[in-house]
């Protein structure tokens, strides 16, 4: 069935005995470079069209205050710049006239218009549905405010329809919410070095290196912070919390990684607030959260999985208190009028628990504001959704039951994506998810950066699974000379521990010649696929059947292609 060993063999790029110390490592270039991307979920942008007036101690003011600070002194440009963004919230500071900012109104990016004009006295401005400020303190406190309610809204979750049968095709959202838990798994049991803290303070570092609060309370984290208070770094409205938050929200699972070791202690501390608080928590059955959706993604995520299951990303803070959580949504609305507002009513069994997604009280000295914070990948079943009239205000009350892990229905759902691969290459099984996800540049963007991470770099066995991972992702997009790229790097890793002889070559080899095929190189195509087949036939060991008989189909249509190219190149000499 295969081909001859001196044919297979020309695809063997280095010798055995090369060591992997000797393999030149090629720095790469992520998508984003370090300085300026971009770690925080808002962005502020001062827009003014008046060169004369250059505001510069303003300017100053905002950029201390706030992440990613932009200024702009043309509307096109500024209109265009935010068109482009994709991921982030604006917050659009403005000193121009009410025609040059109509372009701005309804994009979806923008949260809130803010007009700046210590000079002008026009009434007619007062009419806008803007806020309107003469002094750069009243401006700044307003910011901070609203800014701090946008991250408040952008919890996200998944959720997976209740249907019995089991689907091998999975929508979207039901892989986001495979996921949230099959990440929380990984990460679980990752085991984090000394440096890590360090790791991610010169990371921050780097992305706040223009924000002098930001750069103070580093700092101060890189002094105190100890595991058993790190529930107070995640309340704070600092650089971690927002940071996770983002990280969370869209799939950034490089950054998430640098996050890991405080994820650990989250949990832990989680834990250990559980036990020292139980008997307090027996007297709390339900808690609250309030968000706003678009009606699209409500109709999609929530009213048409009713009974259905629900985990959300995050953290997730609750209230006991329904007033306060109503209040914010009142808020939030006033802003965005096209929203509707969801209450999270969240029932409690206090027989219900798991330590591998804990839940806490954290008690207030105020009892009416005590919270409970659920770890990601708690799983809570979608009891009923009702619309409800709190003060005229219209709103969707969602009940949620918070149900064990081991539920029957969630193992069911999950127990097909516990495979081998996921314990023994867990980077690729998440880029696998992300890539169901169609969260292609994501997972780009994931293993560049551990290229970037000496760890990866250091152990020849994790950097042949980045390289895979990145090779199968530029595959998805179409991209076969990068994909073959990262292929060929994994073979010449994967040859520095393993004889060219080697059943686990198998893959590397089909893969390699499926971009050579869809390079239309049929020649290089047919010797790795018949340099797989003699890989996988060479073994008594590993499973044949179906894989090769893809791989022989393969072959076939490979000499079909070269014969057709041998009649085409015939005919074309003979005219």
């Amino acid at each position: 069935m295969g081909g001859s060993c001196s044919k297979c063999g020309a695809t063997v790029v280095i010798p055995t005995n090369v060591s992997f110390n000797q393999i030149p490592v090629v720095p790469e270039k992520s998508g984003s470079s370090k300085p300026t991307r971009l770690v925080e979920n808002c962005i502020v942008i001062w827009l003014f069209d008046d060169p004369s007036r250059k505001f510069e101690n303003e300017k100053e003011q905002l950029r201390r205050l706030v992440y990613g600070f932009q200024v702009f002194n043309n509307a096109d440009l500024c209109v265009d710049y935010i068109r482009d963004i994709q991921d982030e919230k604006i917050f659009l500071i403005t000193s121009v006239t009410y025609q040059s900012t109509i372009n701005l109104y309804h994009l979806p990016q923008l949260e809130k218009i803010y007009i700046f004009d210590t000079l002008s006295h026009d009434d007619n401005k007062q009419n806008l549905q803007y806020n309107v400020f003469r002094d750069i303190n009243n401006l700044c406190k307003q910011l901070e405010e609203d800014i701090e309610l946008c991250e408040f809204d952008l919890i996200c979750f998944s959720t997976f329809s209740d249907d019995t049968k089991s689907s091998i095709i999975l929508t979207k959202e039901q892989t986001g919410f495979v996921f949230i838990h099959i990440f929380n798994e990984i990460m679980a049991r990752i085991k984090y070095d000394s440096d890590a803290k360090n790791f991610f303070i010169d990371f921050c570092r780097i992305c706040y290196e223009n924000n002098d609060e930001q750069l103070r309370i580093i700092d101060e984290f890189e002094k105190y912070y100890r595991p058993h208070r790190a529930l107070d770094w995640l309340k704070r409205p600092c650089f971690i919390s927002k940071i996770l938050s983002r990280m969370r929200r869209i799939h950034e699972t490089d950054i998430v990684y640098k996050l890991g070791f405080f994820l650990k202690h989250l949990n832990m501390q989680l834990i250990h607030l559980h036990e020292e608080n139980a008997l307090l928590m027996k007297n709390i059955s339900i808690v609250y959260r309030g968000k706003t959706m678009l009606n699209d993604e409500f109709e999609l995520l929530l009213k048409n999985n009713c009974h259905g299951l629900l985990s959300f990303a995050n953290f997730l803070g609750t209230s006991i208190n329904k007033e306060n959580m109503i209040d914010f949504i009142r808020h939030r609305l006033a802003i965005h009028p096209d929203r509707i507002g969801i209450l999270f009513e969240i029932h409690l069994d206090s027989m219900i628990y798991d330590e591998k997604n804990p839940f806490a009280l954290l008690n207030d000295d105020n009892s009416k504001n005590s919270e409970i914070y659920f770890d990601t990948g708690c799983v809570f079943r979608i009891e009923s959704i009702e619309q409800l009239n709190e003060d005229l205000l219209m709103i969707w009350c969602v009940k949620l039951q918070l149900i064990r892990n081991d539920d029957p229905q969630v193992v069911r759902i999950l127990e097909p994506f516990r495979t081998d691969e996921q314990y023994e290459n867990p980077l690729s099984c998440l880029g696998k998810l992300l890539m169901s996800m169609g969260e292609y540049k994501r997972v780009e963007q994931f293993f560049l950066e551990a290229l970037n991470d000496s760890a990866v770099l250091s152990q020849p066995r994790r950097l042949v699974r980045t390289r895979t991972g990145l090779g199968s992702n530029y595959i998805h997009k179409g991209d076969y000379i990068a994909a073959l790229i990262h292929y060929e790097q994994a073979l010449k890793v994967s040859l520095t521990y393993l004889p060219s002889d080697h059943y686990n070559l198998a893959p590397i080899h089909k893969s390699i010649g499926d971009c050579y095929l869809n390079q239309n190189n049929y020649e290089n195509a047919l010797t790795n696929y018949e340099r797989a087949i003699h890989l996988i036939e060479s073994n008594t060991q590993s499973p044949k059947s179906s894989t090769i008989t893809e791989l022989q189909n393969l072959v076939n249509k490979t000499k079909q292609l070269i014969e057709n190219n041998k009649s085409l190149l015939l005919i074309e000499s003979q005219k």
